[in-house]
């Protein structure tokens, strides 16, 4: 099946990638239309049912797990959580599993009502469907380094690329 926004999508990881730059791209709060929302929305639906249970490891090694949460729980929630946070005034950023919101003192109330909690040692508020993933010890620079990090919306010129990735390791 040919799809007309996803683009080579293996993992899970990849496909929520690629779907949090194509929401901030294509949503009609941002000056998208609604029907490319609507077939984005749909591809990723189609796309997760595939790659659900394929995830990769930091290196870019991919393995297969089962998912715990329901097969309708997960491309739900994330996709939740981006539409409620796509106007937000601040910078969001993905690093591994995990979405940081920063400088977002005035969404701190819907920002708990979705599930992010706040992290005082790194300074900003973290969602992740995975919550067994704890990166509490590591600081936010040790998990760009070891994870990569994109900017979805903010300050782009920090962006970190993976650690392999910057040492030219495929």
């Amino acid at each position: 099946m040919t799809y007309k926004f996803f683009e080579n999508v293996k993992t899970v990881e990849e496909l929520k990638r690629q779907y949090k730059t194509l929401a901030f791209k294509h949503h009609p709060d941002r000056g998208g239309k609604v029907e490319d929302m609507q077939r984005i929305n749909a591809e990723y639906d189609e796309l997760y049912k595939r790659v659900k249970n394929i995830h990769e490891t930091a290196d870019g090694k991919t393995y297969e797990k089962q998912n715990t949460e329901t097969e309708n729980d997960v491309p739900d929630k994330f996709r939740d959580i981006i539409n409620a946070i796509i106007n937000f005034e601040c910078k969001i950023e993905l690093c591994g599993s995990w979405l940081w919101v920063f400088n977002a003192y005035e969404y701190r109330q819907q920002l708990k009502a979705l599930g992010f909690f706040y992290c005082s040692n790194k300074k900003a508020w973290a969602w992740t469907n995975n919550p067994s993933n704890n990166k509490f010890h590591l600081s936010l620079d040790d998990i760009r380094r070891l994870h990569g990090s994109e900017i979805i919306k903010g300050d782009e010129d920090k962006m970190v690329k993976p650690k392999l990735q910057i040492m030219g390791a495929k």
